[in-house]
């Protein structure tokens, strides 16, 4: 791949991880390291999304790592925390949730951005440590624009969803939507009526996820890729057909499709039996 604009070449990599494309992709964020100006680091962003995405989390967070060192040392606070954001979701993935907390305070420590303060917020609530989450919902629910609102109140229905509070969690996420239409918006929408054993308009949420799976390459409408995010939809989607006493079977083989071959995944050996049964 010759040398040229390095945001180009990311679109490129994405636009391949949605074609379902991944050697592509590969070659793709690995070919960006070369390229001027913000290769490198786009570079290690798309690598490490990748890694997670297939399940490869050891990977994930070693290029995650890496790339926010580099990053620190170019004076790119934003983009390192994001890759601490990366490393803290691959390790809550493969079930290490003190891991996990750990990688997102680092970034909270290295970057106060909306999609920081977003996203360690997100895993701090998919860890248990709501106590931290829910000053980060409270600070950005008194922002004036509405998409710090909107993120204020995902994270809102995060925590009420974590709780086994489902009308709640459908409230909050409903409100987010109204005021920012969003990928990751509906997608806790639907996990919020799987709480609140609403199967049917489960189901009808996680598909428009499906149709709208494109958005899931950046949910924070910026360049940072967060499509290791996607899987899960296949995961919550089987659950919320089992609740409709219909077959999960499609859902689940899509999830072990793609993470199974790592052999990292703590979730592949329960959707075996479920799709065995």
């Amino acid at each position: 791949m010759p040398a040229g604009d390095a945001y180009a070449f990311l679109a490129l990599g994405l636009s391949q991880m949605g074609q379902n494309l991944p050697a592509e992709a590969l070659k793709t964020f690995a070919a960006l390291a070369v390229v001027p100006g913000l290769g490198a680091t786009f570079s290690a962003s798309g690598l490490a999304d990748l890694a997670a995405y297939e399940g490869r989390y050891a990977d994930a967070i070693r290029i995650a790592e890496q790339g926010a060192a580099a990053d620190l040392a170019e004076k790119s606070p934003d983009r390192a925390a994001a890759k601490f954001a990366e490393q803290a979701y691959a390790q809550l993935l493969r079930g290490q949730k003190a891991a996990a907390v750990t990688a997102a305070e680092k970034a909270l420590a290295t970057s106060r951005s909306l999609a920081i303060r977003f996203l360690a917020g997100s895993i701090f609530v998919e860890a248990g440590q709501v106590k931290k989450a829910a000053p980060l919902a409270a600070e950005l629910l008194k922002e004036a624009q509405p998409e710090p609102q909107a993120y204020g109140h995902i994270l809102e229905s995060m925590i009420a969803t974590s709780r086994n509070e489902g009308p709640a969690a459908i409230k909050y996420a409903t409100e987010a939507n109204t005021l920012l239409d969003t990928w990751i918006g509906h997608f806790e929408l639907g996990r919020a009526f799987l709480a609140a054993k609403q199967f049917t308009q489960a189901d009808a949420e996680f598909d428009r996820c499906m149709k709208r799976k494109g958005e899931a390459l950046a949910l924070l409408l910026d360049e940072e890729p967060t499509y290791a995010y996607f899987p899960m939809l296949y995961y919550y989607q089987g659950l919320g057909r089992e609740g409709m006493k219909l077959s999960a079977a499609e859902s689940y083989r899509a999830y072990i499709a793609i993470r199974e071959k790592a052999g990292e995944d703590p979730l592949i050996a329960d959707l075996r039996r479920r799709v065995g049964k």
